[in-house]
């Protein structure tokens, strides 16, 4: 049995190993760890090959396809200037309320509460499943790449991210778009002879942004868009020939309303998507999470938005440990007391909501 001790340790190493996006080598290093933490008894693990994005998936019991699945990514964003931490942001220190370091929160706190739940499971008979994937702080990469291995149709899809245990249901999408002008250089003297790509983007394109047709949705809220770069030129005495943005759609439905408002700038803006991830509701709290409070939605997009697309008949929430204001901070670190009522939480899940089946009649023994 994984206990509360055990648990904890585990979440002190997870956390002393820096993992962040990109380093794959890293991430399946905290896949590892976890796999081993779960080995034994029933849990079956499958591991992704050694490709550009790993991922690892437990099983458990005689129907993990159709039960709870649980879905956390490995990877953290940077630590930022280390110098700015009032402790050693992979230290793993804890103190009586919480746990610190990059990670506590987001979310390797809720991946040990989430592999808790599924060794319980397994000790009880019952079936869960755990999903561990990467690079999900740039793109949802390694949910992708486990999408094609997945099966069945879970009863119900949790992301451990942060909510204090409350129950979100759902989060915008992200669209990230690129919006790249084609100007003529020229000399800066005789700028006449040359076209601006930057006075392109400007007049095409960002003096546009106001004009955005931004939907709303009565839980998710409203569309936003960041004009979150913008580059170009070389020199000040060149007329630039070419000049990009990016802009982060966060949607709330189909984005093809804001394709068709980027196409339509004109023949000398080129438009890429760099990245396309739907929003993600759920329109009722599941029967089994009835008793815990309902959070507003998520501001920021989860491997849910993946996942959806995979079992688009299992409701899937956003439910785990930590206050979401933590995530990608300085000084990152986990409330305890919401951990370890996690830990209780997921086994409730597990096995008190989804006992054990008999193999031979199907029934709940």
């Amino acid at each position: 049995m994984s206990s509360l001790r055990s648990a904890l340790e585990l979440t002190r190493s997870l956390v002393r190993c820096p993992s962040v996006s990109g380093d794959h080598a890293a991430q399946a290093a905290i896949q590892h760890l976890v796999a081993d933490y779960a080995a034994g008894g029933a849990v079956r693990v499958t591991q992704s090959g050694r490709g550009e994005a790993p991922w690892t998936l437990l099983e458990t019991g005689e129907d993990p396809p159709g039960s709870v699945l649980f879905a956390c990514h490995t990877d953290t964003v940077p630590l930022g200037e280390p110098s700015r931490w009032l402790r050693d942001p992979v230290s793993g220190e804890i103190d009586a309320n919480h746990l610190h370091g990059r990670g506590s929160v987001d979310m390797k706190g809720g991946t040990v509460a989430a592999v808790h739940a599924v060794i319980a499971a397994a000790e009880a008979g019952a079936s869960a499943r755990l999903l561990m994937t990467s690079d999900e702080e740039i793109g949802c990469r390694g949910a992708a790449e486990a999408a094609p291995h997945l099966t069945g149709t879970p009863s119900l899809i949790v992301v451990p991210e942060a909510t204090m245990n409350r129950v979100a249901l759902g989060h915008r999408g992200a669209t990230w778009l690129r919006l790249t002008a084609a100007g003529t250089a020229a000399h800066g003297s005789t700028p006449q002879r040359g076209i601006n790509a930057i006075r392109l983007l400007v007049d095409r394109v960002i003096t546009a942004l106001d004009d955005l047709p931004l939907l709303t949705d009565d839980y998710l809220g409203t569309e936003t868009a960041n004009l979150g770069t913008v580059t170009g030129g070389t020199a000040p005495n060149i007329v630039p020939d070419t000049a990009s943005l990016t802009l982060d759609l966060r949607t709330v439905g189909s984005n093809h309303h804001l394709l068709d408002w980027a196409a339509a700038t004109g023949p000398e803006i080129n438009v890429a998507t760099e990245l396309d991830l739907p929003a993600v509701r759920t329109p009722d709290v599941p029967d089994a999470l009835e008793d815990y409070g309902v959070a507003p939605p998520v501001t920021y997009f989860t491997d849910a938005s993946v996942l959806a697309g995979v079992f688009p008949h299992s409701p899937i929430v956003i439910f785990g440990p930590g206050d979401p204001t933590q995530m990608h901070a300085v000084d990152e670190h986990l409330d305890l007391a919401s951990w370890r009522q996690s830990l209780h939480d997921f086994v409730r899940l597990t096995v008190t909501d989804h006992p054990a089946q008999d193999p031979e009649t199907g029934q709940s023994s």
